[in-house]
This record gives structure tokens, sequence and C-alpha cells, in this order.
């Protein structure tokens, strides 16, 4: 019986929830959709689907930071000035530490003796940074000269954000219900005529847990243990257009204020309960979890999630997809780095483990990049006193720890699952990008997995590395074959890993050739 061969393309990303096997069956064309993807290791996606091997990373500093203590926190400042020459340092929370840079790598303390591993938050206002903490030290600043406790006697906060003009703060132990503002145009003034506070829902049994300013409005979450979402609108304590506070939803919150972040028109956030969520999905389905923009991962947060330091996730939005590092597996620090490519509709899911286990990203910034051409890129602070860049050209963790790439399918029964089929040979569709190995391997129904070497043909690398873009002469693609894959088959799945050393993979097909062969039904 004649063999149909078969181009698998990728419909879908990382998909745990939806079960270990799918149904599909080609059409005439020969194609088939993988709907979904039970792992997908330390991939980004390209637009066709595609998953590509994430770029690596280097060091910005050339020693630890305070020996090797653990970045809690990071953050872009930019002061404008008013000569035209805009000034960017990179701020860390390290240790007890404050520290900066002048974007080239040298860390000076700005601040010592703060409280060990406390969370910090960072805002600006009018060329000063504000920096507050989860802890018993009182909110800071900085202005590019002068490093003091924040004046105007502001509460004790543990994180705050600009809106209409004011800076907006919350998380006072002593009230944790309260929102407080301060005098218009001035964060340095909260005391004075036009400060304030506004009490939000102070019965609940929950604490004010994050902000964010959004459409004109200012958001409020409050959680871990109810959860509700509150919107403030007006301009003014008082007047025709005087502040005003409307409840959004009840039942849903966010665990933490650096949990909260933009992407595209909409407001996404960590949820107490792990999953990730976004205001436009909950405004439509409530608080039901199976509407969350996580729901293809749910089951794995649920089971990998480390509840009790899930305040210390961190998640940070570049212009494609959105990055979430939470702490897994009883880690007391984050250590795996989920990414939601929000260019699909729905989102598609990645995980980048390689990220965790090298160094534990404990917070996230996206920033210009003096050392490279001012492009954007996203940067990590690790657990390891080091802060990161990533979407370097070399595919490794700082040139020396490999980044493996790793895709798994669902099984894949071809519609009929009571009909025996004969896999005959096997493909990639690459766009190559070495002439290092890719293992592709294959398990049929329950047997052993089987395994075959396929290397990529591409010539040298070229020095740029844009994802999305084509690497070699012009896009070039390629089907490679290996045609020492045999065996009989209900339901096939199929894994495509690397292991080599700066090895890069841009995988945009699976192919093989199936043959159909009789039904039966013995076990």
């Amino acid at each position: 019986m004649p063999g149909q061969f078969i181009q698998h393309t990728f419909a879908g990303g990382w998909a745990r929830d939806l079960g270990p096997t799918t149904d599909v069956a080609p059409g005439r064309d020969a194609f088939v959709e993988i709907p979904f993807l039970w792992v997908a290791d330390n991939v980004l996606y390209e637009l066709d689907g595609g998953p590509h091997t994430v770029p690596g990373t280097s060091k910005i500093n050339s020693s630890a930071l305070q020996s090797g203590a653990a970045i809690r926190g990071c953050f872009d400042y930019w002061i404008t000035g008013t000569s035209g020459s805009p000034e960017q340092h990179r701020i860390v929370y390290v240790d007890t530490t404050v520290k900066s840079d002048d974007a080239n790598g040298t860390f000076t303390n700005r601040f010592t003796g703060l409280v060990a591993n406390a969370v910090p938050s960072f805002s600006t206002f009018d060329d000063i940074l504000i920096i507050a903490y989860d802890s018993s030290d009182t909110p800071d600043s900085w202005d590019g000269s002068t490093a003091q406790t924040l004046a105007g006697s502001p509460p004790n906060f543990a994180f705050s954000v600009s809106h209409k003009n004011r800076q907006w703060a919350a998380g006072v132990n002593a009230n944790p219900s309260s929102l407080f503002y301060s005098v218009s145009v001035n964060p340095e003034d909260w005391t004075g005529s036009g400060s304030g506070s506004i009490v939000i829902d102070p019965s609940d049994g929950d604490r004010i847990t994050g902000l964010i300013s959004h459409k004109d409005e200012l958001w409020v979450f409050k959680g871990p243990h109810k959860g509700s979402i509150h919107r403030i609108t007006g301009s003014a304590p008082t007047g025709d257009d005087a502040f005003a506070r409307k409840t959004f939803i009840e039942g849903v919150g966010s665990v933490n204020h650096n949990g909260i972040f933009k992407f595209k028109d909409d407001i996404g956030f960590v949820s107490p309960d792990g999953s990730i969520r976004s205001l436009s999905v909950t405004s439509e389905f409530g608080d039901l979890r199976e509407a969350a923009l996580s729901w293809p991962i749910d089951r794995y947060l649920a089971e990998e999630l480390k509840h009790d330091t899930l305040k210390e996730c961190w998640a940070v939005s570049d212009t494609h997809r959105a990055y979430i590092a939470v702490p897994v597996q009883e880690s007391a620090t984050n250590n795996q780095v989920l990414v939601m490519d929000y260019r699909f509709n729905p989102v598609r899911w990645s995980a980048l483990p390689a990220f965790g286990s090298a160094f534990g990203p404990t917070s996230m910034m996206f920033a210009s990049d003096p050392g490279n051409n001012n492009d954007h890129r996203m940067f990590f602070g690790g657990n390891d006193g080091f802060l990161r860049r990533s979407g370097v050209t070399v595919f490794s963790i700082d040139g020396s720890t490999n980044i493996p790439f790793k895709v798994v399918t669902p099984y894949l029964n071809y519609r009929i699952s009571k009909q025996l089929k004969t896999i005959e040979d096997i493909s990639l569709g690459i766009n190559p990008a070495n002439e290092d190995d890719i293992t592709v391997g294959y398990i049929r129904d329950g047997e052993a997995e089987q395994t075959v070497t396929i290397t990529q043909t591409g010539a040298a690398v070229l020095g740029s590395f844009t994802l999305g873009s084509s690497k070699l002469g012009g896009g070039r693609f390629v089907d490679i074959f290996d045609n020492t894959t045999t065996g009989e088959f209900r339901a096939i799945q199929y894994r495509v890993q690397t292991g080599t050393l700066n090895e890069e993979l841009e995988l945009h097909t699976i192919g093989a050739t199936i043959v159909g062969g009789d039904f039966a039904v013995e076990n």
C-alpha cells in the first residue's frame, strides 16, 4: 500500500492541559497542523508558528555583585534633564544595597544597609527615581546625584506608580487597604494640600497588592485571599472630575505589584492561584479560571508553582511577548521563565528552563542596550549577582552553557486509532543556521523512544540575529531527510532536540511518510 508524505506544521504552542494526544488527518495537500505542543522548552516562535531556539545571554557586570547574591529587582532609569542629552542608569537591588551603573556595567552603591531579600518596586516622576520595598525600609529616591529617603513624609509604602501627574502608592502594613496619593506634580509632598488617601474595602480580608495606570484610569488590585480589582477615575480630590472608585470585579486579583504587565492594549497579571490573566478576558468571562490566558498550562502551574513564594514573581513585556519569572519546584526564588507570545490569538506559550537552571531570573526589565546599538532587549537579574542581556548572537548562556532546544508533539493517530500504520522516513523543514546535529525521536504507542540524527546543512552563521528574520541564503528553507526510520504504530509522538553549545535551530515543519495498514483491535 503506497504511503503518504505528510508535512506537519505548528498551529499552537505549549499546552499541556489539552492532553497527551490529538486527532489529526492530512488533507489532499498532505499537510497536518499540529494544534499544540506537549513540550516547548527554550524556544520562541516565528510568525508561521515554527519554534526557534531562544537567543542567548551575556553578562553586563564582569564580577558578581555582593558576592553573588540574588538581584531581586532591576530597572531602566533615564534622566531626561534640560540639556537634550538624556542619561541612562541601570538600577539593581541586590542583598542589602541599591546600585546603579552609567550603562557601562560598573555598578556603584546608592543605598546600603537595607533589609536583605525584600521585594523592591521602581517608579519615576519628573526625573526622580522612587524606590520602595516590601520591608520596614522607608521609600528612597535618587535623581542622579542625591540619594536620600523620599522627601515629603510619605507613608511607608511598598510600591508606587505615577498617574494623572501624581504619585500613587500602597502596600502600607499599617493601612493595607489604603491607597495614597501625593500633591499634584510633586512626588515629594504627601501631606500638603491636594494629597490624600482612598480606602478600598477595608473589611474584605485582603490588602492592596498592585497598581497600574491604564487608559486614563488607575487600576488597583487586591489579594491574596479573595481578590478584587478596582478602578480609580477622575483627576483631582474634589471638583467636577473628582476621584471616584469603581469595583471592576471581585474574586480575581493580583499576587503582587511586579507581576502586573502591559501587552498590546491590555493589562496582564499573575493571580494568587498562579494563573495569568488579563483585564479584557476577565471583563468578558469573570473569574472563570478556564478563561485565563494561561489555561493551556494551568495544570503545569498548579503542580509546579511554589505558591508561598509566588509574591517573588516578575513579569515584563517586550514588543511581542510577555516574560513571567516564577518559582517552581520548591525554589525560594524565581527559577523558571514562562513566555507568552501575544502576536497569536490565542496566545502561545513556551518555557525557558535553561535560563532558570543557569541563573534563576529573579527580576527582569525591557530596556535599550548601549552596548548593542541601543537595541531594545530583555535584561535578567540573576540569583548569582549578575545582570544579563538577552538576544545576543550566540545561542548559549554567557557563551559557556548550552541552551537545549526541545519540542515534543502530542501523540498523533491520524484520525484512525484502530488502524495500524507504519512510518518509513522522517524529515525536518528548517532554515539552516549551522552544521550541528539535531536529534529526532519518535515514540510508537508505548514502545521505547527511537532516535535518528539529522545534521543541519547551513553555511557560516551571519553576525547578527533578529528573531523572525532570515539567517542564511535569503531565508533558505530546506527539508532534510532520514530514511532509516521504521516501525508500526497506532499513534506516534515526535521529539526534536539539540544539545550542542551555541547551536541554533529554526524548525518550521516535521515530515514523515506514513503507510496505512490493517485495522486491528489487539492490545
